[in-house]
């Protein structure tokens, strides 16, 4: 019992280190990409100016809900009534009467921008969490032959993870059709390579480590044995 439990509080330590590795790498990934988008560098000369061309992009991504904002505060009824509203009073007020229209669609555009960073990794890093926690289950256990380690751990990782993505995304399985579209999917190659050489590394360093184990025991048999028949 205590040797189950021991190898159950070693695989869930390695199911939150990994998936916390994970997420935190690519969402510092993504954050680089998304300040780069927007030509901040945290790193670099202040004084530098931005790149124009990028500048503009974030003009345009945020003038459309700024129009929509000041077109509904134009036509708000409420808003210079000379009557005190809040937000919550039972009217049917806009955004732009509580809140100034660019300011609030800066705002809007940022919280969007930091939502997806924040979230766009998770269920990914929980995925592969999951599967290399399972493959390290099925590669230490001595009870499995190696054509189901290989079964268990790899091929039915590779095949349950793009229909997990798909299904999270679309909320529709495709185990029998759209199977190109499922698995040949270029965001998917680096995962597949990824796992492949992890799991790969994984069998091997426990192969070496079983095969020394091996050693010495039968080396401890060994010396106990000529103990016994001195």
């Amino acid at each position: 019992m205590k040797t189950i439990f021991k190898k159950l509080l070693k695989i869930l330590l390695i199911f939150i280190l990994c998936s916390l590795v994970l997420y935190c790498t690519l969402t510092a990934i993504t954050f680089y990409r998304l300040f780069d988008a927007i030509d901040i560098h945290l790193f670099s000369d202040t004084s530098r100016l931005p790149d124009s061309d990028k500048v503009q992009r974030i003009g345009d991504t945020v003038e459309p809900y700024l129009n929509v904002l000041e077109e509904e505060l134009a036509k708000s009824p409420y808003l210079n009534d000379g009557e005190e509203h809040t937000i919550t009073d039972g009217h049917m007020h806009t955004l732009g009467e509580f809140y100034d229209p660019l300011s609030f669609a800066i705002w809007a555009h940022l919280q969007n921008a930091l939502y997806y960073v924040f979230t766009k990794y998770i269920l990914i890093s929980i995925l592969i969490g999951v599967a290399i926690a399972i493959a390290y289950a099925v590669i230490t256990s001595k009870k499995i032959n190696i054509i189901l380690k290989i079964l268990l751990g790899y091929i039915a990782i590779i095949l349950l993870i793009p229909q997990i993505i798909t299904f999270s995304i679309t909320h529709n399985l495709y185990f029998a059709t759209n199977i190109s579209a499922v698995y040949v999917n270029s965001g998917l190659t680096y995962f597949y390579i990824g796992y492949t050489i992890l799991f790969i590394l994984m069998y091997v360093i426990n192969y070496i480590i079983g095969k020394k184990m091996t050693k010495k025991l039968n080396e401890t048999i060994k010396k106990q044995n000529r103990v016994e028949n001195k």
